[in-house]
Protein backbone atom coordinates (compact mmCIF):
# COMPACT_ATOMS: atom_id res chain seq x y z
CA UNK A 1 0.00 0.00 0.00
CA UNK A 2 1.37 3.31 -1.29
CA UNK A 3 1.85 6.55 1.17
CA UNK A 4 0.99 10.11 0.83
CA UNK A 5 3.01 12.81 2.68
CA UNK A 6 0.91 15.84 3.58
CA UNK A 7 1.53 19.42 3.40
CA UNK A 8 0.21 22.58 4.37
CA UNK A 9 -0.58 25.27 1.25
CA UNK A 10 1.48 28.38 1.32
CA UNK A 11 0.13 31.71 1.77
CA UNK A 12 -1.77 33.68 -1.15
CA UNK A 13 1.24 35.54 -2.59
CA UNK A 14 3.68 33.44 -0.76
CA UNK A 15 6.59 32.40 -3.02
CA UNK A 16 6.85 28.64 -3.08
CA UNK A 17 9.49 26.65 -0.56
CA UNK A 18 11.53 24.82 -2.50
CA UNK A 19 10.15 21.07 -2.37
CA UNK A 20 12.47 18.87 0.62
CA UNK A 21 13.50 15.64 -0.81
CA UNK A 22 11.36 12.80 0.17
CA UNK A 23 13.37 10.28 2.22
CA UNK A 24 10.96 7.13 1.27
CA UNK A 25 9.50 7.98 -2.58
CA UNK A 26 6.43 5.99 -3.11
CA UNK A 27 7.09 2.99 -5.22
CA UNK A 28 6.53 3.03 -9.15
CA UNK A 29 3.28 0.93 -10.63
CA UNK A 30 4.49 -1.84 -11.96
CA UNK A 31 3.80 -1.94 -15.64
CA UNK A 32 1.75 -4.21 -17.95
CA UNK A 33 4.86 -5.78 -19.30
CA UNK A 34 6.11 -7.21 -15.41
CA UNK A 35 2.32 -8.77 -14.70
CA UNK A 36 2.08 -10.70 -18.33
CA UNK A 37 5.82 -11.75 -17.76
CA UNK A 38 3.87 -13.04 -14.77
CA UNK A 39 1.39 -14.49 -16.87
CA UNK A 40 4.07 -16.16 -18.82
CA UNK A 41 5.72 -17.79 -15.99
CA UNK A 42 2.70 -19.18 -14.32
CA UNK A 43 1.31 -20.92 -17.46
CA UNK A 44 5.34 -22.46 -18.78
CA UNK A 45 4.78 -23.39 -14.08
CA UNK A 46 1.37 -25.00 -15.07
CA UNK A 47 1.95 -26.37 -17.79
CA UNK A 48 5.26 -28.22 -16.04
CA UNK A 49 2.44 -30.64 -14.28
CA UNK A 50 2.48 -33.40 -17.18
CA UNK A 51 6.18 -33.41 -17.38
CA UNK A 52 6.41 -34.28 -13.75
CA UNK A 53 3.76 -36.69 -14.23
CA UNK A 54 5.53 -38.61 -16.86
CA UNK A 55 8.86 -38.61 -15.09
CA UNK A 56 7.42 -39.96 -11.72
CA UNK A 57 8.53 -42.65 -10.11
CA UNK A 58 4.78 -43.75 -8.85
CA UNK A 59 1.78 -43.60 -10.80
CA UNK A 60 -0.30 -41.08 -12.44
CA UNK A 61 -2.89 -40.99 -9.88
CA UNK A 62 -0.57 -41.57 -6.73
CA UNK A 63 1.28 -38.41 -8.21
CA UNK A 64 -2.22 -36.36 -8.35
CA UNK A 65 -2.57 -37.72 -5.05
CA UNK A 66 0.59 -35.61 -3.29
CA UNK A 67 0.13 -32.79 -5.86
CA UNK A 68 -3.43 -32.06 -3.84
CA UNK A 69 -2.50 -33.24 -0.65
CA UNK A 70 0.82 -30.85 -0.57
CA UNK A 71 -1.37 -27.95 -1.31
CA UNK A 72 -3.69 -28.19 1.85
CA UNK A 73 -0.95 -26.81 4.31
CA UNK A 74 -0.35 -23.87 2.03
CA UNK A 75 -4.10 -23.10 1.87
CA UNK A 76 -4.86 -23.85 5.43
CA UNK A 77 -1.67 -21.36 6.13
CA UNK A 78 -3.56 -18.68 3.68
CA UNK A 79 -7.06 -19.37 5.40
CA UNK A 80 -5.57 -18.79 8.85
CA UNK A 81 -4.16 -15.68 7.99
CA UNK A 82 -7.22 -13.97 6.26
CA UNK A 83 -9.16 -14.95 9.17
CA UNK A 84 -6.76 -13.06 11.97
CA UNK A 85 -6.76 -10.18 9.21
CA UNK A 86 -10.39 -10.04 9.02
CA UNK A 87 -10.62 -10.27 13.09
CA UNK A 88 -8.17 -7.68 13.85
CA UNK A 89 -9.95 -5.42 10.96
CA UNK A 90 -13.54 -6.02 12.44
CA UNK A 91 -12.07 -5.69 15.87
CA UNK A 92 -10.77 -2.41 15.28
CA UNK A 93 -13.96 -1.00 13.40
CA UNK A 94 -16.60 -2.25 15.38
CA UNK A 95 -18.42 -0.36 17.97
CA UNK A 96 -18.41 -0.70 21.70
CA UNK A 97 -20.26 -4.28 22.71
CA UNK A 98 -20.70 -5.63 19.24
CA UNK A 99 -19.05 -9.14 18.54
CA UNK A 100 -16.14 -9.92 16.53
CA UNK A 101 -17.54 -11.24 13.26
CA UNK A 102 -17.01 -15.28 13.12
CA UNK A 103 -17.40 -17.08 9.96
CA UNK A 104 -19.76 -19.51 8.75
CA UNK A 105 -20.29 -22.63 10.31
CA UNK A 106 -20.72 -25.05 7.42
CA UNK A 107 -23.88 -26.96 6.89
CA UNK A 108 -24.21 -30.71 6.33
CA UNK A 109 -26.07 -30.29 2.91
CA UNK A 110 -22.39 -28.42 2.29
CA UNK A 111 -20.22 -30.58 3.73
CA UNK A 112 -21.85 -32.99 1.60
CA UNK A 113 -21.22 -30.85 -1.78
CA UNK A 114 -17.32 -30.10 -0.61
CA UNK A 115 -17.26 -33.91 -0.83
CA UNK A 116 -18.61 -34.47 -4.24
CA UNK A 117 -16.95 -31.32 -5.56
CA UNK A 118 -13.50 -33.20 -3.83
CA UNK A 119 -14.62 -36.21 -5.68
CA UNK A 120 -15.06 -34.22 -9.16
CA UNK A 121 -11.67 -32.56 -8.60
CA UNK A 122 -10.26 -36.36 -7.99
CA UNK A 123 -11.87 -37.78 -11.14
CA UNK A 124 -10.46 -34.80 -13.02
CA UNK A 125 -6.65 -35.05 -11.77
CA UNK A 126 -6.90 -38.61 -12.27
CA UNK A 127 -7.95 -38.68 -15.63
CA UNK A 128 -5.96 -35.70 -16.35
CA UNK A 129 -2.44 -37.49 -15.46
CA UNK A 130 -3.10 -40.79 -17.20
CA UNK A 131 -4.06 -39.03 -20.50
CA UNK A 132 -0.36 -37.57 -20.06
CA UNK A 133 1.06 -41.91 -20.65
CA UNK A 134 -1.15 -42.04 -23.67
CA UNK A 135 -1.44 -38.70 -25.61
CA UNK A 136 0.70 -35.80 -25.69
CA UNK A 137 1.36 -32.69 -23.41
CA UNK A 138 0.06 -30.51 -25.79
CA UNK A 139 -3.18 -32.33 -26.37
CA UNK A 140 -4.01 -33.17 -23.12
CA UNK A 141 -3.66 -29.35 -22.17
CA UNK A 142 -5.45 -28.17 -24.94
CA UNK A 143 -8.80 -30.97 -24.29
CA UNK A 144 -8.73 -30.05 -20.46
CA UNK A 145 -9.58 -26.29 -21.51
CA UNK A 146 -12.77 -27.31 -23.53
CA UNK A 147 -14.33 -26.25 -19.87
CA UNK A 148 -16.53 -23.29 -21.32
CA UNK A 149 -18.35 -25.85 -23.93
CA UNK A 150 -19.56 -27.69 -20.86
CA UNK A 151 -20.36 -24.95 -18.54
CA UNK A 152 -23.00 -23.53 -20.28
CA UNK A 153 -24.96 -26.52 -21.08
CA UNK A 154 -24.46 -28.27 -17.06
CA UNK A 155 -25.65 -24.55 -16.04
CA UNK A 156 -28.65 -24.95 -18.49
CA UNK A 157 -29.79 -28.54 -17.47
CA UNK A 158 -29.24 -28.03 -13.90
CA UNK A 159 -30.33 -24.24 -13.08
CA UNK A 160 -31.82 -23.35 -16.11
CA UNK A 161 -29.85 -20.78 -17.14
CA UNK A 162 -29.89 -19.50 -20.66
CA UNK A 163 -27.45 -20.52 -23.09
CA UNK A 164 -26.21 -17.38 -25.32
CA UNK A 165 -27.29 -18.51 -28.79
CA UNK A 166 -24.07 -17.29 -30.06
CA UNK A 167 -21.91 -20.14 -28.23
CA UNK A 168 -23.17 -22.56 -31.35
CA UNK A 169 -20.50 -20.59 -33.15
CA UNK A 170 -17.29 -21.61 -31.45
CA UNK A 171 -18.79 -24.71 -30.33
CA UNK A 172 -19.23 -25.59 -33.94
CA UNK A 173 -15.64 -24.55 -34.62
CA UNK A 174 -14.58 -26.76 -31.63
CA UNK A 175 -15.96 -29.78 -33.12
CA UNK A 176 -13.76 -29.13 -36.42
CA UNK A 177 -11.07 -28.53 -34.72
CA UNK A 178 -11.64 -32.23 -32.27
CA UNK A 179 -12.59 -33.67 -35.65
CA UNK A 180 -9.37 -32.83 -36.89
CA UNK A 181 -6.88 -33.20 -34.05
CA UNK A 182 -8.60 -36.44 -32.26
CA UNK A 183 -9.83 -38.02 -35.70
CA UNK A 184 -7.50 -37.02 -38.38
CA UNK A 185 -4.46 -36.11 -36.27
CA UNK A 186 -4.34 -39.47 -34.83
CA UNK A 187 -5.28 -41.68 -37.25
CA UNK A 188 -7.73 -43.55 -34.74
CA UNK A 189 -5.15 -44.84 -33.20
CA UNK A 190 -6.25 -46.86 -30.32
CA UNK A 191 -3.36 -45.51 -27.74
CA UNK A 192 -3.55 -41.70 -28.87
CA UNK A 193 -7.32 -41.58 -28.84
CA UNK A 194 -7.63 -43.20 -25.13
CA UNK A 195 -5.45 -40.53 -24.23
CA UNK A 196 -7.37 -37.63 -25.83
CA UNK A 197 -10.63 -39.06 -24.80
CA UNK A 198 -9.11 -38.90 -21.18
CA UNK A 199 -8.42 -35.61 -21.56
CA UNK A 200 -11.89 -34.66 -22.78
CA UNK A 201 -13.36 -36.35 -19.73
CA UNK A 202 -10.90 -34.32 -17.64
CA UNK A 203 -12.77 -31.49 -19.18
CA UNK A 204 -16.66 -32.90 -17.93
CA UNK A 205 -15.41 -33.53 -14.06
CA UNK A 206 -13.53 -29.90 -14.42
CA UNK A 207 -16.70 -28.28 -15.10
CA UNK A 208 -18.77 -30.31 -12.55
CA UNK A 209 -16.29 -29.23 -10.36
CA UNK A 210 -16.65 -25.78 -10.71
CA UNK A 211 -20.84 -26.20 -10.86
CA UNK A 212 -20.39 -27.58 -6.87
CA UNK A 213 -18.02 -25.00 -5.51
CA UNK A 214 -19.74 -22.25 -7.38
CA UNK A 215 -22.34 -21.52 -4.39
CA UNK A 216 -19.88 -22.86 -2.16
CA UNK A 217 -17.02 -19.96 -2.72
CA UNK A 218 -19.55 -17.45 -2.25
CA UNK A 219 -21.02 -18.52 1.21
CA UNK A 220 -17.53 -19.44 2.90
CA UNK A 221 -13.68 -18.19 2.51
CA UNK A 222 -12.24 -19.58 -1.03
CA UNK A 223 -9.25 -20.63 0.66
CA UNK A 224 -10.85 -22.48 3.48
CA UNK A 225 -12.93 -23.88 1.11
CA UNK A 226 -10.39 -25.24 -1.46
CA UNK A 227 -8.58 -26.60 1.67
CA UNK A 228 -10.86 -28.77 2.71
CA UNK A 229 -11.37 -29.66 -1.09
CA UNK A 230 -8.03 -30.46 -1.78
CA UNK A 231 -7.91 -33.03 1.18
CA UNK A 232 -10.87 -34.61 0.05
CA UNK A 233 -9.55 -34.78 -3.73
CA UNK A 234 -6.06 -35.85 -2.25
CA UNK A 235 -8.09 -38.78 -0.34
CA UNK A 236 -9.84 -40.14 -3.12
CA UNK A 237 -7.09 -40.19 -5.34
CA UNK A 238 -5.11 -42.50 -2.86
CA UNK A 239 -8.02 -44.66 -2.86
CA UNK A 240 -7.94 -45.06 -6.39
CA UNK A 241 -4.25 -45.53 -7.00
CA UNK A 242 -4.06 -48.64 -4.06
CA UNK A 243 -7.37 -50.13 -6.75
CA UNK A 244 -5.28 -49.62 -9.37
CA UNK A 245 -2.26 -50.74 -7.66
CA UNK A 246 0.22 -47.90 -8.11
CA UNK A 247 3.01 -47.33 -6.02
CA UNK A 248 2.34 -45.08 -3.17
CA UNK A 249 5.44 -44.20 -1.49
CA UNK A 250 8.24 -43.22 -3.73
CA UNK A 251 11.44 -44.98 -3.07
CA UNK A 252 14.31 -42.40 -3.70
CA UNK A 253 15.36 -38.80 -3.08
CA UNK A 254 14.52 -38.36 -6.58
CA UNK A 255 11.39 -39.36 -6.87
CA UNK A 256 9.94 -37.02 -3.72
CA UNK A 257 11.93 -33.93 -5.14
CA UNK A 258 9.75 -34.56 -8.32
CA UNK A 259 6.46 -34.90 -6.23
CA UNK A 260 7.43 -31.39 -4.35
CA UNK A 261 8.67 -29.49 -7.71
CA UNK A 262 5.55 -30.49 -9.03
CA UNK A 263 3.53 -29.25 -6.09
CA UNK A 264 5.72 -25.70 -5.96
CA UNK A 265 5.62 -25.66 -9.63
CA UNK A 266 1.94 -26.56 -10.74
CA UNK A 267 0.19 -25.99 -7.85
CA UNK A 268 1.72 -23.20 -5.75
CA UNK A 269 3.72 -20.98 -8.05
CA UNK A 270 1.97 -21.31 -10.87
CA UNK A 271 -1.78 -21.07 -9.65
CA UNK A 272 -0.57 -18.49 -7.18
CA UNK A 273 1.21 -16.05 -10.23
CA UNK A 274 -1.69 -16.20 -12.44
CA UNK A 275 -3.86 -15.39 -9.75
CA UNK A 276 -2.17 -12.20 -8.95
CA UNK A 277 -1.38 -11.39 -12.57
CA UNK A 278 -4.58 -11.39 -14.11
CA UNK A 279 -6.15 -8.87 -11.88
CA UNK A 280 -3.61 -6.23 -13.44
CA UNK A 281 -4.49 -7.29 -17.09
CA UNK A 282 -7.48 -6.92 -19.49
CA UNK A 283 -9.78 -9.67 -19.41
CA UNK A 284 -9.02 -10.51 -23.10
CA UNK A 285 -5.22 -10.04 -22.80
CA UNK A 286 -5.23 -12.81 -20.14
CA UNK A 287 -7.44 -14.89 -21.76
CA UNK A 288 -5.04 -14.79 -24.54
CA UNK A 289 -1.70 -15.72 -22.32
CA UNK A 290 -3.79 -18.94 -20.23
CA UNK A 291 -4.75 -20.60 -24.00
CA UNK A 292 -0.41 -20.27 -24.07
CA UNK A 293 -0.61 -23.37 -21.68
CA UNK A 294 -0.91 -26.17 -24.31
CA UNK A 295 1.74 -24.00 -26.44
CA UNK A 296 4.12 -24.16 -24.02
CA UNK A 297 3.22 -28.45 -22.94
CA UNK A 298 3.86 -28.82 -26.75
CA UNK A 299 7.27 -27.16 -25.89
CA UNK A 300 7.90 -29.55 -22.94
CA UNK A 301 6.66 -31.91 -24.66
CA UNK A 302 9.12 -31.86 -28.07
CA UNK A 303 12.44 -30.75 -25.96
CA UNK A 304 12.19 -33.66 -23.34
CA UNK A 305 10.38 -36.78 -24.98
CA UNK A 306 10.78 -35.95 -28.78
CA UNK A 307 6.67 -35.27 -29.12
CA UNK A 308 6.41 -34.25 -32.74
CA UNK A 309 3.48 -32.94 -34.19
CA UNK A 310 2.41 -33.00 -37.32
CA UNK A 311 0.46 -30.23 -39.52
CA UNK A 312 -2.95 -31.85 -39.06
CA UNK A 313 -2.66 -31.56 -35.44
CA UNK A 314 -1.53 -28.20 -35.18
CA UNK A 315 -4.26 -27.05 -37.41
CA UNK A 316 -6.82 -28.70 -35.29
CA UNK A 317 -4.99 -27.25 -32.15
CA UNK A 318 -4.81 -23.82 -33.49
CA UNK A 319 -9.14 -24.00 -34.54
CA UNK A 320 -9.33 -25.01 -30.68
CA UNK A 321 -7.56 -22.25 -29.83
CA UNK A 322 -9.63 -19.85 -31.41
CA UNK A 323 -12.96 -21.64 -30.79
CA UNK A 324 -12.15 -21.55 -26.44
CA UNK A 325 -11.08 -17.79 -27.20
CA UNK A 326 -13.75 -17.07 -28.71
CA UNK A 327 -16.33 -19.06 -26.25
CA UNK A 328 -14.41 -17.41 -23.56
CA UNK A 329 -15.48 -14.06 -24.67
CA UNK A 330 -18.78 -14.47 -25.52
CA UNK A 331 -19.67 -16.34 -21.80
CA UNK A 332 -17.77 -13.10 -19.96
CA UNK A 333 -20.31 -10.93 -21.75
CA UNK A 334 -18.10 -9.26 -24.17
CA UNK A 335 -18.02 -9.10 -28.11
Amino acid sequence: MTTSTTSTAPEPGAAPEPAAPDPSPPPRPRSQAHYQGMVLLAVCCLALGGVFVRISEIGPVATGAYRSLFAVPLLLGMSVALSRNAGRTAKGGRVAGEAPAEQARVTPRDRFLIVLGGLFLAADLCLWNISFLYTSLAEANLLANLVPFIIAPLLFFLFGDRIPWKLLFPALLALGGLYILVILGTGLDPRHLRGDVLALMTAVFYALFLVVTKGLRERYEATRIMATLSLACAAACFVVAAILGESLWPTTVKGWLVLIALAATSQVLGQTLMAHAVKFLRLQLAAVYVLLQPVAAAAYGFVLFGQQLSWIQLSGIAILLISIFWAKNLLEGRS
